[in-house]
């Protein structure tokens, strides 16, 4: 600071100076007339000048160089280091957690006789049993609930509470041993992972208003577990427990009107004893998976007005993890996950709310795939997949019901997926472009349909490979090449 005012004198006192100068030289009076130590004064001055020149550039440089170590110090420990992907976990106990946000009322809630309500997860075909509770306060939760009360709970869950569950996931998966340890988060991070910082038509207080709110709900599903024993590893059983025991901590300023403003937040979260079995890579199991930045931006940024797709979302992450993409999905299961198993049935008698649920089921996986998800179609529907608006046909909700669904992982996940020791080698023959394989079907004269029927994929396969959205897998590969004679 002394530095600072000493060179302020400095450029004031050859500001006025200079200033006198060229009065001096505009006016009749004649360079004679200047103060004699004028020229003196002036490079004194200049002299002077010079030498905090250096220092301020000494300042400034180290100024950088310290500002760019943090960066590069957030940057390393960002949760998202590539700016796509973390390994998060991802296990059916907190899957169920996921469940329970998003879902709320449309999972199947019973009373028990204490009148508390519990929501039963099977596992392993009924030989184990997940049941999850809520609680109105997180911290010290009590260990009964009335119903009244907890309906009220599940009732005010937001869709966007799953994208912070992810990120608790994360974290969590980040630690060594995350049943003996915390992990600590910050405002800063948590506006970039959620994309909330993007909110212009925000200010900051509010956007942490809407964070301190979503930040608790996670913690607010407590769990009991009975787990099956799954080949070597012996049965165990947890009672009640706090899936996520966080505690956030606020800071708060006045403004010039005296309203006091949230200007910051830190999480420090626990993960639960559930990580002794689900997060131990010596013992028992290790269930971890891939997220993506993508997917939890989607999922805060849809909130409430696309509550179907955020289910859909959640689902995928968690189920396409362990290989269920392999199998196909039917329509009507999916619209069950997206929009609950009662509107489904009114849906079915209801002209109106068929064509709703309709448009809902194409908005939705609309942003499923916007979120870099690979969505195919077994059964091609020309107005459900159609880049132009297609009029429904008769019989439309009954195919509706009936179509087939494949979902593949985004490339950014697939890519972190591989192996040092299974990456592409150099005499891997690589797969030819959309373009090329386009032009080789229409130089064969085949439509799209002749071709899938070939390649026993579906119209919606070919669609994705030509336009260059997929790429044609090593196992296709020759077969590609052989039916469009390909060199």
């Amino acid at each position: 600071m002394e530095l600072l005012k000493t060179l302020r004198n400095q450029v004031k006192s050859l500001f006025h100076l200079i200033l006198k100068i060229n009065i001096y030289s505009k006016s009749n009076n004649s360079a004679e007339e200047l103060p004699e130590d004028s020229s003196d004064k002036l490079e004194n001055q200049i002299s002077a000048l010079g030498r905090f020149k250096k220092v301020f550039q000494k300042l400034l440089l180290n100024y950088q160089q310290r500002s760019s170590v943090k960066k590069r110090k957030f940057k390393q420990a960002s949760l998202f280091p590539n700016s796509q992907t973390n390994v998060a976990a991802l296990s059916q106990v907190l899957h169920g957690v996921a469940e329970v946000l998003s879902q709320k009322m449309d999972l199947l809630w019973k009373a028990e006789i204490s009148s508390t309500l519990s929501y039963e997860k099977d596992v392993e075909g009924g030989k184990g049993k997940v049941f999850y509770y809520v609680t109105d306060n997180p911290e010290t939760p009590q260990a009964e609930m009335a119903e009244e009360a907890a309906l009220a709970v599940i009732d005010k869950f937001d869709p966007r509470a799953c994208a912070v569950h992810l990120i608790y996931c994360a974290l969590a998966a980040s630690l060594d041993k995350p049943w003996s340890g915390n992990f600590v988060i910050d405002d800063r991070q948590l506006l970039e992972y959620t994309g909330l910082i993007k909110r212009r038509d925000l200010c900051r207080h509010e956007q942490l208003n809407i964070l301190y709110d979503l930040l608790q709900q996670p913690a607010q599903v407590l769990a009991s577990i009975a787990w099956p024993k799954q080949g070597e590893v012996e049965a165990f059983t947890i009672p009640d427990l706090k899936i996520w025991d966080v505690i956030i901590e606020r800071e708060f300023k006045t403004d010039k009107t005296g309203d006091h403003k949230l200007v910051g937040l830190k999480v420090t979260g626990k993960p639960g004893e559930w990580t002794k079995y689900f997060l131990n890579k010596s013992e028992y199991y290790c269930q971890t998976g891939i997220i993506t930045k993508k997917t939890v931006q989607k999922l805060f940024s849809i909130g409430k007005q696309n509550a179907g797709a955020a289910r859909l979302l959640i689902w995928l992450t968690f189920q396409i993890q362990s290989g269920f993409q392999e199998d196909s999905v039917m329509g009507f299961t999916l619209m069950k996950i997206a929009y609950g198993a009662d509107k489904v049935a009114i849906a079915h008698s209801d002209r109106q709310k068929r064509r709703q649920m309709a448009d809902d089921l194409e908005t939705d996986i609309k942003v499923v795939k916007e979120a870099g998800w690979q969505v195919e179609l077994e059964t091609e529907l020309a107005w459900l997949t159609g880049n132009n608006r297609t009029k429904r046909p008769i019989g439309y909700w009954n195919e509706l019901l009936n179509t087939k669904w494949r979902f593949h992982l985004p490339a950014s996940v697939e890519e972190r997926l591989i192996l040092p020791e299974s990456k592409p080698i150099a005499n891997k023959i690589q797969p030819p472009s959309g373009n090329v394989i386009r032009e080789a079907r229409k130089a064969k004269g085949w439509s799209r349909a002749f071709f899938a029927e070939t390649m026993g994929k579906s119209v919606s396969w070919v669609d994705a490979v030509e336009t260059g959205h997929r790429q044609v897998s090593q196992k296709d590969l020759s077969n590609l090449i052989n039916q469009l004679q390909l060199n």
